[in-house]
């Protein structure tokens, strides 16, 4: 066996992949892809403009037109039909909770009429142990 001789080169089988064919495949799918990128920022155009054109002019005396702005976290201005959306969500997330940390650590009125206070939890827990829940006597009976 050892003195067996080849006629020609080996051959090997292939992988069976074309790269020739996936590089164009991706080339063509690429110009595909900027082509219809290009016909849909010209169609927005081409509708823009259109309807820029047929918007009725202003009036000399109306009131210009009122862009929306972001305020303290929120959009306003603008049309009324805007709907109050956040557009700052941490931000608000934290004022809502520095309001909260106030609230439970701070004296205040509930109702200054009725004479209901607010009081710090802190303290309200020590008041809560110090005098206790009320209990009801065993032969009472809510009405």
């Amino acid at each position: 066996m050892a003195g067996t001789k080849h006629a020609g080169p080996l051959r090997t089988e292939g992988d069976g992949i074309s790269y020739k064919g996936i590089a164009w495949s991706m080339i063509v799918l690429a110009i595909i892809t900027l082509f219809c990128y290009a016909l849909v920022v010209g169609f927005f155009k081409f509708m823009q403009s259109r309807s820029a054109a047929a918007d009725t002019p202003r009036t000399p005396l109306a009131a210009a037109p009122v862009q929306p702005a972001i305020e303290d976290g929120r959009v306003v201005g603008g049309p009324q039909s805007v709907p109050s959306l956040l557009v700052r969500e941490p931000m608000n997330l934290k004022r809502f909770r520095d309001e909260e940390e106030h609230l439970l650590t701070s004296y205040g009125w509930v109702d200054q009429n009725a004479g209901v206070v607010r009081l710090p939890i802190d303290r309200a827990k020590a008041l809560l142990l110090e005098r206790g829940l009320p209990v009801r006597s065993a032969g009472e009976v809510k009405k």
